[in-house]
C-alpha cells in the first residue's frame, strides 16, 4: 500500500493531497497569497486525519511547473525540505500533465491541449494523449505567443486551461477545433499522483539537486 504526499502550487489555486492505498484526501488553497502560509498546515492536517507521520510516506511528489515563478518555489521548497529531513524520494511531475490527467479523470478525454496563461503576453502549452491511463507528452512543453499554439491531434480532443480565457481572441481558431473547451481546468495535487506512482514504480526518482521547478522562462524575466 503506497503512501504519497502531493503538493501543487503552480497556479492561482493550489492543493495538497495524500494518497494511502487507493484513498485520496485533498485540500485546496484558494489563492497564491495563501500558499506559503497554509501549505504546511494543510499537510499536517491531512497526515493527522490519516493517522500517519511524514516518515511513514513512501515519497513526495510536487508540481514542477511550468507556472507561477513564486508558486513553483513553494511546492518545490517544501518537497525538498521533506526529502532532505526524512530521506524521502522526490517525484517532480509536470503541472501541465496534471491538467491533462485531470481532464482524463473527469471527462475521459484521450487527447488534451493544455494552455496556461504565462503572463507577459505568452502562454505555457503542451499536447497530451492518454496511454495506459496516464497523460503522455506528445512533443515538448512550450512557452510562446498564443498565436503559435497548435492542436494537430489525430482524433477528437479537448482544450484545457486559463490561457483559453486570457487569450480567447488569439486562440479562437484553435478552440473552434476542440470538442470542448475547459478554461477553468487547473492542475491539482490529486492528478499528480497517478503520474508520480508510475515514476516511482519505474525508478524515475529525482535527487535533491535535480528536484527543481521548470520555469521555461528565465527567472530574471519575471523581474523585468
Amino acid at each position: 500500500m503506497k503512501r504519497l504526499l502531493a503538493l501543487e502550487t503552480s497556479g492561482d489555486i493550489g492543493s495538497v493531497a495524500l494518497l494511502i492505498g487507493e484513498a485520496i484526501a485533498e485540500r485546496s488553497i484558494a489563492s497564491p497569497r495563501e500558499q506559503t502560509e497554509t501549505i504546511l498546515p494543510h499537510v499536517h492536517a491531512l497526515l493527522a486525519e490519516a493517522g500517519i507521520r511524514l516518515a511513514d510516506l513512501d515519497a513526495v511528489t510536487f508540481g514542477r511547473g511550468p507556472g507561477s515563478f513564486t508558486g513553483l518555489r513553494v511546492a518545490s521548497s517544501v518537497a525538498q525540505g521533506f526529502g532532505m529531513a526524512l530521506d524521502l524520494p522526490l517525484l517532480p511531475v509536470s503541472s501541465l500533465a496534471a491538467v491533462a490527467q485531470g481532464v482524463w479523470r473527469v471527462h475521459a478525454a484521450e487527447h488534451c491541449l493544455v494552455c496556461i496563461d504565462a503572463r507577459m503576453g505568452e502562454v505555457f502549452w503542451a499536447r497530451y494523449s492518454i496511454r495506459a491511463s496516464l497523460a503522455a507528452l506528445e512533443d515538448d512543453e512550450r512557452l510562446s505567443a498564443p498565436a503559435a499554439v497548435e492542436s494537430d491531434f489525430p482524433a477528437a480532443w479537448m482544450a484545457a486551461g486559463g490561457g483559453f480565457t486570457a487569450y480567447a481572441d488569439d486562440l479562437a481558431t484553435v478552440m473552434a477545433g476542440a470538442m470542448r473547451v475547459l478554461p477553468d481546468a487547473v492542475p491539482s495535487a490529486r492528478d499528480l499522483l497517478p503520474l508520480a506512482l508510475d515514476d516511482l514504480a519505474e525508478g524515475r526518482i529525482a535527487t535533491l539537486e535535480s528536484a527543481l521547478p521548470v520555469y521555461l522562462r528565465r527567472s530574471d524575466a519575471w523581474r523585468r
